[in-house]
């Protein structure tokens, strides 16, 4: 019969899953919808004292348009000298800061909106009969800019501008399985370790006695790989909720300081991004794993949630491991930890070691409350949990 910690950890499993399908499921709707019932341009552009013109059908009067229209980067502008670099500098890019102009007009030439604006501008109307509804927008600058403009019908904003829960329940739906998904795993990791922390060793450690002329062999418990896992699980979630903090409290100042600079950095869209940015996070998170691993490995063999399985990194005699062995064991945990576990199941020994086990000739024994605090003897057999 599976212990309670398995099944809470299996349904936080099934929760999350079913949330991350919904949640996928819906934005694949929501986007089809969107694309479908809205007309997207960009990099659009219009010179000086000119204008540019699109339209789009409407069937349906009792829903809302919503027109979104922000000018966007331009290489163009680099050949007029009235656009300095002092903005390209500070952040805002090569936008100019022209002043634009947007008219709607309904089927029969009535201007349903007008207004003007420099860098972005958004609106809703209702539209007052069906047909095609022209939305021109007039470059009153003396440069050329080059816009981006969205018009149509935002999927979840029904008539009269009420926004339709219906539309929105599948994703609610859906963050509230994930959420719930999330509690659960991290319910059913508590428990585990409270459960394991309950039942002693199957083989306990005897240490040996300072007045035995003879020494015995002692044995080792090996930790097994789910007891493993969620203590693996459990640092993983401690750390990654500890780098969220810390990056939020770094970047926030940031962006509220300079939002289009922040932007900018963080665009994709760039060659040095497309180099870094998908790397740059992996790479610092799992120096931060690699030094947390290490110093808690080197100094007590525990990190929290080795601690917490009541589980211990030592080298193979069962004695505290040094700083170079330590560094070795978590730099495969931090930087290359499936293809570690996988090889290390592959080429499976008797002592259940990951590949950088083997490298660092290290182990990770189960200890009873006895053993806590002792290194074991040199003379040693193995026994898995």
């Amino acid at each position: 019969m599976l212990e309670r910690g398995y099944i809470i950890l299996i349904l936080g499993v099934a929760l999350l899953i079913s949330g991350i399908i919904i949640s996928a499921l819906w934005a694949g709707y929501f986007a089809g919808t969107f694309i479908r019932e809205n007309i997207i341009l960009s990099g659009v552009s219009i010179r000086k004292s000119t204008s540019v013109s699109t339209s789009i059908q409407v069937m349906d009067t009792s829903r809302p348009l919503s027109l979104t229209i922000h000018v966007e980067p331009s290489d163009e502008i680099k050949n007029y000298p009235s656009i300095t670099t002092t903005a390209v500098n500070e952040g805002e890019g090569q936008i100019p800061n022209n002043t634009l102009r947007e008219t709607v007009r309904n089927p029969k030439g009535i201007i349903m909106t007008s207004n003007e604006f420099t860098k972005q501008f958004f609106t809703t109307f209702k539209p007052d009969i069906p047909g095609k509804y022209t939305i021109t927008v007039y470059n009153l600058g003396n440069s050329p800019v080059s816009i981006g403009v969205l018009v149509g019908n935002i999927p979840f904003i029904g008539a009269n501008n009420v926004v339709n829960i219906n539309f929105l329940g599948a994703i609610i739906a859906g963050v509230a399985l994930t959420i719930a998904g999330i509690i659960a795993l991290i319910g059913a990791v508590i428990v585990l370790a409270l459960d394991r922390r309950k039942v002693l060793s199957k083989t306990q450690t005897t240490f040996p006695q300072a007045s035995t002329a003879t020494s015995k062999t002692e044995k080792i418990v090996l930790a097994n790989w789910i007891d493993r896992f969620i203590a693996w699980l459990i640092d993983f979630i401690i750390i990654s909720i500890a780098l969220g903090i810390i990056f939020a409290a770094i970047s926030i100042p940031f962006w509220i300081a300079s939002p289009q600079w922040f932007d900018r950095i963080t665009n994709m869209n760039t060659p040095s991004s497309n180099l870094v940015g998908p790397w740059s996070p992996y790479i610092i998170s799992s120096f931060v794993f690699m030094g947390y691993w290490t110093y808690f490995e080197y100094t007590t063999g525990q990190p929290i949630g080795k601690r917490l399985m009541r589980l211990k990194t030592t080298d193979l005699a069962g004695r505290s491991i040094d700083v170079k062995t330590a560094a070795i064991e978590s730099f495969g945990k931090a930087f290359l930890l499936p293809l570690d576990v996988l090889l290390g199941w592959i080429f499976t020994n008797d002592k259940r070691q990951r590949i950088f086990n083997r490298a660092s000739n290290s182990i990770v024994v189960k200890l009873n409350e006895a053993e806590e605090d002792n290194d074991m003897s040199k003379n040693v057999t193995y026994m898995k949990d």
